[in-house]
């Protein structure tokens, strides 16, 4: 057993994954692209304008820390589940929920981070011209796609596969968290949009490939 052989790699099933699921693997590229360049850069007045309506539905700061607390939930749910199920279950199948969640989060993580680093769009605060100030926090990093809603959404989409009963709970979640981070003037829709196609992909991704895994 080696950790670096190259005679360990498993490229295979990388594919096989897409294949499996390859009717949810389209529309989420459909809609990732259709957030990107039908709202973000050719929408942008419809964007902006959604935008600013949900910035302006709450009078004041009075809910400020209730919605936030929302987003941040959403945003880190995935720890203290992980946790949960691999150290305080005792069904293999629990652990095995772990692992799937752990590696879709930082898959999710990591495309997040290229994606922002690639398209370099800013959020409405970092946009001057709205007069939007940071609610919560001040992030400095680019806004498309949505970090907050893509880990909602892969969330949601691995409890929604493996916990039936836990799936309306974590989608309302995963919806109040998007929601949440335009409320708080930290994104446009077209980033929180392209944020649930994202987090969509990458849960179905790591579930196919966990399924692929687990019948060897």
């Amino acid at each position: 057993m080696s950790l670096l052989g190259r005679a360990g790699l498993d490229l295979r099933s990388w594919a096989k994954s897409l294949r499996a699921s390859k009717r949810v693997i389209l529309i989420c590229v459909i809609g990732f692209v259709l957030a990107l360049l039908g709202l973000r850069i050719l929408g942008t007045p419809a964007d902006t304008y959604l935008a600013l309506a949900f910035y302006h539905s709450i009078p004041g700061d009075a809910f400020v820390p209730l919605i936030f607390g929302i987003a941040t939930l959403g945003d880190l749910i995935w720890v203290p589940l992980v946790f949960w199920l691999y150290v305080f279950r005792k069904d293999s199948n629990e652990w095995t929920s772990s692992l799937i969640l752990a590696v879709a989060m930082v898959s999710a993580m990591a495309l997040t981070d290229i994606l922002k680093a690639a398209f370099n769009l800013p959020r409405p605060v970092q946009v001057p011209s709205l007069g939007i100030t940071p609610r919560g926090e001040i992030p400095t990093n680019p806004g498309f796609p949505s970090g907050h809603t893509t880990n909602a959404f892969t969330v949601a989409t691995v409890i929604w596969s493996r916990y039936t009963s836990w799936r309306v709970p974590f989608v309302l979640l995963a919806i109040a968290t998007g929601v949440s981070m335009i409320i708080l003037g930290l994104h446009f829709p077209s980033d929180v949009i392209g944020g649930i196609f994202l987090g969509i992909f990458c849960g179905t991704f790591v579930l196919g490939l966990g399924k692929l895994r687990s019948s060897k």
